[in-house]
């Protein structure tokens, strides 16, 4: 079975830049840290889970762990503004919908996988109109702590001889090509192509319309 799989922001839409500018103003805002370096931070670590960037950016400031009940609350925050701020507008990237009707045709299933909430990767998904093209939406959760959790349910449940996966960020490449039947693209949305190219891609792309050729390719 040959399925496909991507990450969401950075790939579908992009709001990337917006969300690591308020993680760096809310960091600064309640544990004084800088703000441009937890900005930078965050678009680094993209693909990871939105509660490792909050823990990792905790450690480094008081060098202690990140407790639930402080992390909730600020993370409640954080997710406010998105949902208020960011979330209402957002938008599909160019090419992302004609690149989701090839996929759906031609795939045998298809996922996503994100470091965003479940909750709040669900509205986005119902909010951009394109749930309809996924068989198994994958967030963050108490369950799914990262994309490589993500990626162990996607090959329990379909057992696939080859998974294509689409994302933009190193983080994404590296989780990918644990699995040797992955082929990863990387879209250079966020990151550098030495980045993604070190990280393990297969084929690295400009665009959607880039990663629709390799995928008809590839198919």
């Amino acid at each position: 079975m040959k399925i496909f799989g991507t990450d969401f922001d950075g790939v579908i839409i992009n709001i990337e830049p917006q969300k690591a500018k308020a993680f760096g103003a809310i960091v600064n805002k309640y544990w004084n840290f800088d703000s441009e370096l937890a900005r930078n931070f965050w678009l680094q670590k993209g693909g990871t889970a939105r509660r490792y960037k909050f823990d990792s950016i905790y450690n480094q400031k008081y060098h202690s762990q990140l407790q639930d009940d402080i992390y909730l609350s600020i993370e409640q925050e954080y997710s406010h503004i998105l949902k208020t701020k960011f979330y209402p507008t957002v938008k599909l990237l160019t090419g992302a919908e004609k690149l989701l009707k090839f996929i759906r045709t031609s795939y045998a299933s298809s996922f996503v996988s994100s470091g965003v909430p479940m909750d709040e990767l669900q509205y986005l998904i119902h909010h951009t109109g394109i749930s309809h093209y996924f068989d198994l939406v994958l967030g963050t959760n108490q369950i799914y702590t990262s994309k490589v959790d993500h990626f162990k349910k996607v090959i329990q449940k379909y057992k696939p001889n080859r998974i294509v996966f689409v994302a933009d960020s190193p983080e994404d490449m590296m989780v990918a090509k644990k699995n040797p039947s992955t082929i990863a693209i990387g879209v250079l949305t966020n990151h550098t192509y030495s980045d993604l190219k070190e990280a393990g891609a297969d084929y690295i792309v400009d665009d959607l319309f880039q990663t629709l050729s390799v995928l008809k390719e590839l198919n």
